[in-house]
């Protein structure tokens, strides 16, 4: 087996926020990988089903396919029986078994519904012997983000119970304390209650992290039975009952979801039938889908939720900034303009003060509004999508971007204000906030807070205010008022030539420094000024332009995106490790970041009149993680890298604006053929 995939991560998901997770080994290494990680409408996600005891037993012979950590031990180790792992479409494990009694080969796929909290699990004999099984399946019923403290069922009250129809067998189970519960479905062979706990299952990624790191885990039923040669055993997990009248009978439901990745088959690996995609889906050498924009679109559309993105799974919610950010990827495209607009005014309602919100939060905790350019990038997929709305929509949509236009310029009360003497926005001093990308804190303090004038907040600034003048142009509004503010587009038009004018303030030996400080730039070499360059109304000319994407690419960019710090700082931090206060510190300090490859694509853009050269670096500088997606390696693209020697995903594994960076980056060099 390729050793890469037992370090890769699969990724199922639901429109809810629901989730299935694991490794290509199906070592669970995360408190997060599972089966079944349900969500709520408000994205209160529970980890409701962790993995399966896998027991096979041939003419008394008997072996495990499961693999699990403990302290000191791996046990069983059936990952040494996997012959072959694939991530996408869906994840499936080809084991194989060696026997004196033939061939015993056995092929496990997960499925997840695209609407509810579901996952089928299916088991197939694959060999030429009759094979019986018992399979415990693992129940964790608590949070996602918390574990199960050792000896945690030894106290704690769990109801279990079993109803056979002759169809299929329900197992229901449901934690006393908290009330979560969740239902098993089988189809064939017999399933009893036969209770055990799984005690010190090992996480050794939370433990790297600083977090806890073992867990008990539940299994009241025993699932036994027998499969002869090409048969087949599934499971369906549950958040609910699914024998609710008003619900698909199972049988819809299992097809249902079987549709769904058929069509995802043949639409990006163009499997005609199902005999061809087994036969490709179990090739032991390298899997080379035909589509790989395809590929970079249904990744994208993992985070697609109704109105709105999950920034990453699996631990971040939805997030005004990246939602924002990601949205690109939907934009200029006619099937998702629906989606776009649903997206922009479900945010738009949200706004406060003119701010979009920065988090979300999960089952309505949590939320925030630190955040003053998650509501500017709001205004730039407006501003980008505006052409596709109609005349009812487009002045909704303006009628946001002149709320958030109008409070960044007058309303006193923000973290941060507009300077009338250069047009400029302004972060407040010492206030705690960190109101950029740049967001992290230690012990509640700002990392990088970038207080001041930060460079990439004046340039979404500048376009915000041009993008405006535009709207109402088109609109014919002479004035852009809010009921409480207003400004005629006239002095609108000199705040913009004032701001554009300002911008030179930032230049230090024709670079442009991140941030003013008491008006003087500061020279530190972070991507930011790339994000500043890259938006569609330029405050520089060419020359500037050229330097800059000298300075990024000699400076920044590594295969695998762009640092957040150039190494010739004395804050740089090449290593992204260790518990969350260390990687905190080293989050915007140097780490790499994947989304920041579409910045300094589109900076290329402006300064390459050839197409042919364009298409040729774009490929370049995208190579790396092409090659580990198209070789069946990633299954998403994470959020960062260590900024020095950047090789290992880190970060959550499945990020939404680090795909949609790669998805748009696909499209301008579509357009350079």
């Amino acid at each position: 087996m390729n050793k890469d995939l037992c370090n890769s991560e699969w990724l199922l998901t639901n429109m809810k926020g629901g989730y299935a997770l694991g490794t290509g080994d199906l070592v669970n290494s995360r408190k997060y990988h599972g089966l079944l990680i349900a969500s709520s409408k408000d994205l209160k996600r529970t980890h409701l089903v962790s993995s399966v005891e896998e027991k096979y037993e041939i003419m008394g012979e008997t072996f495990f396919t499961d693999s699990n950590n403990y302290p000191d031990v791996v046990y069983p180790n059936g990952k040494n029986y996997l012959e072959h792992s694939g991530l996408r479409p869906y994840p499936l494990f080809n084991y194989e078994v060696p026997s004196a009694r033939g061939a015993v080969i056995i092929l496990k796929e997960i499925f997840m519904d695209e609407t509810e909290n579901i996952t089928l699990v299916r088991y197939r004999n694959m060999g030429n012997l009759t094979l019986k099984y018992s399979f415990r399946y693992k129940f964790s019923l608590r949070d996602h983000h918390s574990v199960n403290r050792p000896g945690l069922f030894d106290y704690i009250p769990t109801e279990a119970g079993i109803t056979d129809t002759g169809l299929y067998r329900r197992g229901v189970i449901k934690r006393g304390d908290n009330k979560v519960q969740a239902y098993l479905y089988t189809f064939s062979g017999n399933l009893i209650e036969d209770p055990v706990i799984f005690r010190n299952v090992f996480y050794k990624k939370e433990a790297l992290r600083g977090y806890d790191a073992y867990e008990d885990l539940i299994s009241p039923f025993l699932h036994t039975g027998v499969f002869k040669p090409n048969e087949c055993t599934e499971v369906i997990f549950s958040d609910c009952d699914l024998k609710n009248p008003k619900k698909d009978s199972l049988e819809n439901i299992k097809k249902r979801i079987r549709e769904r990745y058929t069509r995802l088959k043949k639409r990006v690996y163009h499997f005609k039938t199902a005999t061809a995609q087994q036969t490709g889906l179990l090739k032991k050498d390298k899997l080379k889908p035909h589509d790989y924009p395809g590929i970079l679109k249904a990744m994208m559309n993992d985070f697609k939720i109704d109105k709105d993105i999950v920034a990453g799974y699996p631990w971040f919610s939805a997030w005004g900034r990246d939602t924002m950010i990601s949205l690109e990827a939907y934009t200029g495209e006619s099937e998702e303009s629906g989606f776009v607009l649903s997206v922009l005014k479900s945010y738009g309602r949200k706004l406060q003060n003119g701010i979009l919100p920065n988090v979300k939060g999960e089952g309505g905790r949590g939320a925030n509004y630190d955040t003053v350019d998650a509501s500017l990038w709001f205004v730039q997929r407006a501003y980008e999508s505006f052409a596709d709305f109609s005349g009812a929509e487009k002045r909704t949509i303006y009628k946001y971007c002149k709320e958030i236009l109008l409070n960044y310029m007058y309303n006193g009360t923000l973290p941060f204000f507009f300077d009338p003497g250069d047009g400029l926005i302004v972060l407040r001093k010492n206030t705690g906030a960190a109101l950029t990308w740049m967001d992290a804190k230690v012990d509640n303090i700002p990392v990088t807070p970038r207080y001041g004038k930060p460079v990439e907040i004046n340039a979404l600034w500048y376009n915000t205010v041009r993008i405006v003048i535009e709207m109402a142009g088109e609109l014919k509004e002479r004035v852009v008022a809010n009921g409480t503010y207003s400004i005629n587009t006239e002095e609108l038009d000199k705040t913009a030539s004032l701001i554009k004018e300002s911008m030179g303030k930032f230049y230090c030996n024709a670079i442009l420094g991140d941030r003013l400080e008491d008006d003087r730039p500061v020279p530190e070499i972070r991507p930011n000024f790339v994000i500043a360059l890259s938006l569609p109304f330029d405050f520089t000319d060419i020359k500037h332009l050229k330097k800059a994407y000298e300075t990024a690419a000699g400076k920044l960019l590594t295969p695998y995106g762009l640092r957040t710090l150039s190494e010739d700082s004395p804050m740089f931090k090449g290593l992204y490790t260790g518990d969350q206060k260390t990687r905190d510190s080293a989050y915007h300090q140097g780490t790499v970041w994947a989304w920041l490859l579409l910045p300094y694509a589109k900076l290329l853009k402006k300064i390459t009149g050839e197409n042919n050269v364009l298409y040729t670096e774009l490929e370049r500088i995208t190579a790396k993680i092409k090659a580990k997606i198209s070789d069946g390696i990633y299954a998403s693209v994470a959020e960062i890298w260590d900024g020095k020697n950047p090789e290992e995903p880190k970060g959550t594994p499945a990020q939404a604006w680090s795909v949609a960076a790669l998805y748009c980056i696909e499209k301008i060099m579509e357009d350079c053929t």
